[in-house]
């Protein structure tokens, strides 16, 4: 979603926002702008980008001091990853707390607050998860990264990243991140070898 240096604002052509939304999240100096097809309306769109950092890093401090952490593992579509969870299962191990992992379809705060003895809960589900409904939780619900810096593998970074798919995303805790993609064959040399055929003269 990061958008060249060049550019000096955004235009979204599409109903809704939440992709605007996320273009948004990575390029807060740009103005943004939505043009609505359907209802043909153009209007200059906000995001409250220091309101959602401060939640965050709310979040992040109270999971800081987590000794107990619930691993979600999204089951929905395509949108949990098991190279990501893994990952996450180490550095928590590393970091000396405790660690359960549940496979839910469907995140809802009702279902969470039966895992009484979590103190916080980091989700490989839906990336944008964290950031709109993160607040209806009783406990921090993480995205990967945010537990990462909660663990201080990870710095704080004051464009918040937007790079869940992304090949050059800033750590593992992504999933197309290098350190999850299969190191490349190395192919066999081929051996070339010159022959000479002889002929013998037609008589």
């Amino acid at each position: 979603h990061f958008v060249a240096e060049a550019a000096s604002a955004l235009l979204y052509v599409g109903d809704g926002r939440f992709h605007l939304e996320s273009a948004m999240i990575a390029n807060p100096e740009l103005p943004a702008y939505r043009y609505d097809p359907y209802g043909k309306v153009f209007s200059r769109e906000r995001y409250e980008t220091q309101v959602m950092h401060a939640a965050r890093a709310r979040a992040i401090e109270r999971a800081a001091s987590s000794r107990s952490v619930g691993l979600i593992l999204g089951t929905l579509g395509r949108q949990g990853s098991c190279k990501v969870l893994d990952g996450l299962r180490e550095r928590i191990a590393a970091s000396g707390r405790s660690c359960v992992t549940v496979l839910l379809s469907e995140i809802f705060p009702a279902k969470l607050a039966l895992f009484a003895d979590v103190d916080a809960w980091v989700q490989v589900a839906c990336p944008r998860l964290s950031i709109d409904w993160g607040e209806a939780f009783s406990r921090p619900l993480l995205s990967p990264y945010e537990m990462n810096v909660a663990m201080g593998s990870a710095q704080w970074q004051a464009t918040y990243p937007m790079d869940f798919y992304a090949n050059d995303s800033l750590g593992p805790w992504t999933v197309n991140n290098a350190a999850h993609r299969p190191a490349p064959r190395k192919r066999a040399a081929v051996k070339v070898v010159a022959t000479t055929v002889a002929t013998s003269a037609a008589s």
